[in-house]
């Protein structure tokens, strides 16, 4: 039997390009003698399509594709993913499904059993779990067909309750029975640096587990903040890996079956940890261009300050859309230091793209004036300094607005972690680029950028204390700790979900842990209007960190 896994990059509700992008594979696999060729999870929809489930026109479209690409399977077998709705009267509407065609039929429909309600996936709001087990015979084999989360049956939940498994069921237990030849996963994962080897890990465990070979399929593409690294791989009964897809791009693999049923000796099981910012870099770039081609936009404009995190996205922007397609403005005022102006022109000349200086000092001093009846005996404060972040802000929109430029906020997740930032003035942006990563973490991007791309940053801009030139020598260690420190902290905080005195016990300052989990707290209702961010982390703002915004904690 002739195998191909299609690892392709889909639109999220576009059923027209999904399902033509499916019949053009089917048709390149045919003409290769490929028996079966398998798509990942919610193929036809793109995944995730949010509350589009709640329409039922979309589901019945949705459906109405798998009629049309059911006719594409003459002498040819394919895995196709798309929602299915509950004919039952009792719990959810609809089941996150697999359909297998065949001789131009709909041969059986299989539907996913562990349904997950975790971080930024919330399929328990529009799924039904399924209870019903069963295996696809083709061609003298027995294929255990699971989606996703159903061989990741043993996953555990991080933080405080790690010792918790997630999900209570074993589908693989249930399937084990029917002693398949080989076992498909097609997935959705969205990509996290510090996740996709865990992920990897559960397919090479079950693979030895039940001695069975395991083919995976995954997305590759962004939506919105979700990342898609793709990455698909075949393995044998031993957990060694004999196929594997690209990483960040589509791909498409065909291998004979009798590929995966030689044992291999040896130990492959194609670990990314060593490659982080590689994979960063290559995540971000593709988020970058999938936002812009999704949603049918070309080109992107970003203030310039001579600070680090505005020339990372920068080098970023003109290494995903072209050099063509990326404007910046330099925004000065009496606060910003002649080594930042220069700096920023250094970078606009190694990276060739157009610029404009454009002085703010005249309507900084223009709004002081307006305000000086209101403002009258009180002190100067960061009220002044926000004011200068507002002005940016609006002119960089104003630009965006006349050009069709696409504004891209710079923010780190350090600064948006402690509310290191002004609501409406530097935060403005429709993709936050570097939200997902730390103040630390941007410096090592950055690093790899300048090794590997002509040293697109001056280091300058790299070595230069950080500030944000808002009062006369202000550094960011003047209402900060070093972020090394600062960075630890949130970590521990946000991603391992750890209590103040458990950080205190790590070793760190109490005074400074007690007043950064502070600033943590009491800036949530900035986080609740930030753009969306690109999702590198297992755990990134906006819906993947879900707090009260009025509370009291």
């Amino acid at each position: 039997m002739k195998i191909a896994i299609a690892q392709l990059n889909y639109q999220v509700g576009n059923l027209d390009f999904n399902s033509q992008k499916i019949i053009n594979t089917i048709l390149t696999a045919k003409n290769q003698g490929v028996d079966l060729v398998i798509f990942s999870e919610l193929s036809i929809c793109g995944y995730i399509p949010y509350d589009l489930l709640n329409y039922n026109f979309f589901i019945d479209d949705c459906y109405k594709k798998l009629e049309e690409i059911k006719l594409q399977c003459t002498n040819i077998a394919a895995i196709v993913g798309l929602p299915t709705k509950n004919l039952k009267n009792t719990g959810k509407k609809l089941y996150n499904s697999a359909a297998f065609l065949y001789d131009g039929e709909i041969q059986k429909v299989i539907h996913k059993t562990l349904i997950p309600n975790f971080d930024i996936i919330n399929e328990d709001k529009y799924f039904k779990e399924n209870q019903d087990f069963s295996i696809i015979n083709f061609k003298n084999k027995k294929i255990a067909l699971t989606i996703a989360e159903d061989l990741w049956d043993e996953e555990k939940i991080h933080g405080f309750f790690e010792n918790k498994i997630m999900f209570k069921n074993a589908p693989m237990e249930y399937l084990n029975k029917f002693n398949p030849d080989f076992i498909v996963n097609i997935a959705a994962q969205p990509f996290a640096y510090n996740q996709t080897d865990c992920k990897k890990d559960f397919i090479y465990k079950n693979a030895k587990k039940y001695s069975i070979p395991i083919i995976n399929i995954n997305q590759v593409g962004a939506n919105t903040e979700l990342i898609y690294e793709g990455a698909s791989i075949v393995v044998d009964k031993t957990g060694n890996t004999i196929i594997s897809s690209n990483r960040f791009k589509e791909d498409l693999k065909i291998f004979e079956f009798d590929e995966i049923t030689n044992t291999s000796q040896t130990n492959n099981h194609n670990r990314n940890s060593d490659d982080k910012y590689e994979s960063i870099y290559s995540a971000l770039i593709l988020g970058i261009k999938d936002f812009f081609e999704k949603s049918n936009l070309k080109k992107a404009v970003v203030g310039l300050s001579g600070g680090l995190d505005s020339a990372v996205v920068v080098a970023l922007l003109v290494n995903a859309l072209g050099k063509e397609n990326v404007d910046v403005l330099l925004l000065p005022t009496k606060y910003s230091s002649q080594h930042s102006i220069d700096d920023s022109l250094e970078m606009v000349k190694r990276c060739g793209i157009k610029h404009h200086i454009v002085d703010i000092e005249e309507l900084r001093k223009m709004y002081l004036k307006t305000m000086e009846k209101v403002f009258e005996n009180t002190k100067e404060d960061i009220t002044e300094e926000n004011i200068q972040a507002r002005i940016r802000g609006s002119v960089l929109m104003a630009y965006s607005n006349k050009f069709g430029n696409i504004l891209l906020n710079t923010s780190n997740k350090s600064e948006a972690a402690v509310g290191y930032s002004t609501m409406y003035g530097d935060m403005n942006g429709a993709l936050a680029v570097i939200g997902d990563l730390y103040k630390s973490e941007v410096y090592e991007l950055a690093d790899y950028i300048n090794q590997n791309f002509n040293n697109m940053i001056p280091q300058n801009i790299i070595d230069k204390i950080p500030s944000a030139e808002l009062r006369p020598n202000q550094k960011d260690s003047d209402s900060l700790p070093d972020y090394e420190i600062l960075d630890k902290i949130l970590f521990l905080y946000i991603e391992q979900n750890l209590s103040e005195e458990e950080i205190i016990k790590k070793g760190l300052p109490q005074e400074i842990v007690h007043r950064i989990i502070r600033l943590v707290n009491s800036s949530e209702f900035k986080r609740f209007q930030m753009p969306p961010v690109l999702k590198i982390s297992r755990k990134s703002f906006g819906d993947g960190r879900k707090m009260p915004l009025v509370g009291r904690f």
